[in-house]
C-alpha cells in the first residue's frame, strides 16, 4: 500500500543523495511511499522498477544496490529492507497503521524510536506536524500534556577540504566501476584540479568524498566538449588528442552489462541502443562476451 510522504528542499544538496545517480535518487524517493511508518518495507527491486522507474532503461537491482551501498536502505530477514532515517525525516500522520513487519533483527536504534515519539497518537491532527495546534514546537498544549522530545544525532560541521585530501578507499572503489576510462595519471590530475577549485571558492562541506565523485563523472564532459570544438577546426583526417579511443570504449564495456551505470551524456547511448556510438568492432566484442 502506498503511503503519502513529504520531501524536504535539502534532500537535493544532501551529500549522501548527491553521491547517487539520478534514477537512484528517484527509486529512494519512490521507497518512501512503499515503507510503513517505522521504515519497513517488502524488499522487491523488480517490482520497484516497474512501479517507479517503468521508461528508464535501467534494472532495477543495480539501482536499488546503490542505495544499499550508501546505507540508505538495509535489507534484512527474508525478504525485507528497513529505511533507518525515514520515520526522523517524515511528518508521520497518527491515524497510520503500527508495522505488521518484522522489524530487523537487533534493530535497538533509538532513532526510529525518537522520531516514532514525536507523534502523539491520541492527539487530534492540526495542523501538518502538529499535535493539538498548541503551544510552541516541542512543547504540549497544557500543564499536563506530555512534552514530546525528539533526540537528534550529532550533526556532522561542515569544513574547508583538508590540504592534500585524497579520495578514500571507497571512492577509488566507485571510480573502478564508474570511470574505468579514466587512467591513474588522469584522475591524479582531475584530483587537484578539485582541490584547486575548493581552495579558490572557499567551499566548505560535511564530506569531501561526494563532491569529488561529482567532479570526476564530470571531467570527461568537459573534455568532450574541447574535443568537439578541436573536431571543427582540425583538417580533415587529422586526429584530435581528446577523442574517445578503441581503449576507452573497451575499459567502459569491460563489466558493462544492460541497464548497469553507463554515462549516456557524456558516452551517448546504451550499447545495447540501436543509436549506441559504440565503434562496432568494440560492440561486437561485447554482444559475444555477454551472450
Amino acid at each position: 500500500m502506498a503511503r503519502i510522504r513529504t520531501i524536504k528542499p535539502e534532500f537535493f544538496t544532501s551529500d549522501d543523495i548527491c553521491a547517487l545517480s539520478p534514477l537512484a535518487r528517484l527509486l529512494y524517493i519512490g521507497l518512501w511511499c512503499e515503507a510503513d511508518r517505522e521504515g519497513r518495507l517488502v524488499w522487491t527491486p523488480r517490482v520497484f522498477k516497474r512501479r517507479y522507474l517503468p521508461d528508464d532503461a535501467c534494472e532495477g537491482e543495480a539501482v536499488a544496490a546503490e542505495l544499499v551501498e550508501r546505507g540508505l536502505v538495509v535489507p534484512y530477514g527474508d525478504g525485507y529492507a528497513w529505511i533507518p532515517t525515514l520515520a526522523r525525516h517524515q511528518l508521520l500522520n497518527p491515524r497510520e497503521s503500527a508495522s505488521r513487519l518484522p522489524a530487523p533483527d537487533g534493530d535497538a536504534s533509538p532513532r526510529l524510536n525518537d522520531a516514532s515519539a514525536r507523534v502523539d497518537e491520541s492527539a487530534p491532527m492540526g495542523k501538518e506536524g502538529e499535535g493539538n495546534g498548541k503551544g510552541k514546537e516541542g512543547e504540549g498544549g497544557s500543564d499536563d500534556a506530555p512534552s514530546r522530545v525528539v533526540s537528534r544525532p550529532a550533526r556532522r560541521i561542515a569544513h574547508a577540504l583538508p590540504e592534500g585530501w585524497q579520495p578514500d578507499a571507497a571512492d577509488l572503489a566507485w571510480l573502478a566501476t564508474a570511470r574505468p576510462d579514466l587512467s591513474v595519471e588522469a584522475v591524479a590530475a582531475e584530483t587537484e584540479r578539485f582541490r584547486n577549485h575548493a581552495a579558490a571558492t572557499g567551499r566548505t562541506a560535511q564530506r569531501w568524498g561526494p563532491y569529488w565523485r561529482n567532479w570526476i563523472t564530470r571531467a570527461h564532459a568537459s573534455k568532450a566538449n574541447a574535443s568537439a570544438t578541436a573536431t571543427k577546426a582540425a583538417p580533415a583526417g587529422a586526429s584530435t588528442v581528446d577523442r574517445d579511443s578503441d581503449q576507452q570504449w573497451r575499459a567502459r564495456l569491460r563489466s558493462y552489462r544492460p541497464g548497469g551505470f553507463w554515462l549516456e551524456g557524456d558516452w551517448g547511448p546504451r550499447p545495447e541502443s540501436e543509436r549506441s556510438r559504440v565503434p562496432e568492432p568494440i560492440l561486437a566484442d561485447w554482444r559475444e562476451a555477454t551472450g
